[in-house]
């Protein structure tokens, strides 16, 4: 593990993260708490969080059928495991819940495949959302509201009125599709092996998932370059000055 780098986002997000720099090819790497939630200044998860749910979306397997209740009582039905989708049939015209508890703390993400009112309770207490945006997707998907959840805690989820009173609810948690993103100070598509982050959101202008540029204030020097023999400069970042 290489030492833990601290990087100014001032210019970038407005704050600043600390990031550990890439280990080596098959090194797992351990995760600081700025990585391990939904960081500020997070505007919209990566597209891929999306994709994944669409995969449980067209899988009818997948789908788990749910009646929620009016308020929340004894016989309140929870949304039990990940990776699928739950279709959950609403009291007629009105608002319904249903139950969640995550085995895992960290940023969940609700995605509907319709525009309604959905809120998180931790008893009597309303939960504030971490990030809601609406998105586009292939197979329908059309909004999603995050929270910050802890294991073993069940929540009240209140889902609000839905034409056919028919909701789709497909629950991700974020820091699964964590992507390292690295610096790319020159603009030529790769980036710093020591400037990073670790993210589950789109990540800041400036940032790539390519790396290994062996001089990142130089965009004529990157792996992708071609090496020009002679001149003792290593334009490929192989290590080698002359291929």
């Amino acid at each position: 593990m290489k030492p833990t780098r601290h990087i100014a986002w001032s210019a970038l997000l407005g704050m600043a993260l600390s990031a550990c720099g890439p280990a080596p090819d098959g090194e797992e790497m351990e995760l600081t708490s700025q990585e391990q939630g939904l960081e500020a200044g997070c505007t919209a998860l990566s597209p891929s969080i999306a994709s994944h749910s669409c995969l449980h979306s067209n899988t009818s397997a997948d789908h788990v059928a749910v009646t929620a209740t009016s308020g929340s009582t004894a016989s309140t039905p929870s949304l039990t495991g990940t990776h699928k989708q739950f279709d959950v049939t609403l009291p007629a015209g009105a608002t319904g819940t249903v139950k969640f508890t995550p085995g895992t703390t960290g940023s969940w993400a609700f995605y509907l495949n319709k525009s309604i009112t959905f809120t998180a309770k931790s008893g009597a207490t309303t939960l504030a959302s971490a990030l809601a945006k609406t998105v586009s997707t292939s197979c329908g998907l059309t909004n999603y509201t995050v929270y910050n959840l802890t294991a073993g805690t069940t929540y009240t989820l209140e889902l609000g009125t839905a034409s056919g009173n028919l909701v789709g609810v497909i629950p991700e948690r974020v820091e699964d599709y964590n992507t390292r993103y690295y610096q790319d100070a020159d603009g030529d598509a790769y980036g710093n092996n020591n400037v990073s982050i670790l993210s589950a959101c789109v990540p800041p202008a400036g940032y790539v998932t390519a790396r290994y540029d062996c001089n990142d204030s130089n965009a004529s020097i990157n792996p992708g370059a071609a090496e020009v023999t002679g001149n003792s400069v290593d334009e490929n970042c192989n290590g080698s000055l002359s291929n």
